[in-house]
């Protein structure tokens, strides 16, 4: 990673640890496969031209909550 600018690294750190997270998850297997297609959308987005990092960081932080509210209720409400 040592040719990434800071916004390059941050968006890095943060697939990474939301991949960490939903690998990890204990919810429903409905829950963990809206999480995981949400995910995948999200990292199919950075490879469209014109791709908004902000964004993208913003889906992946609203990404990250619903995950942490699905495992701490137990819903499969995502």
């Amino acid at each position: 990673m040592s040719g990434l600018d800071s916004g390059d690294k941050m968006l890095a750190e943060k697939l990474l640890a939301v991949q960490r997270v939903l690998a990890s998850l204990g919810v429903d297997s409905d829950a963990r496969i809206r999480l995981n297609l949400r995910f995948m959308a999200i990292c199919a987005s950075l490879k469209m031209p014109g791709a908004d990092t902000v964004r993208i960081l913003r889906r992946l932080d609203r990404l990250m909550t619903d995950a942490e509210l699905a495992a701490g209720d137990g819903s499969d409400q995502v």
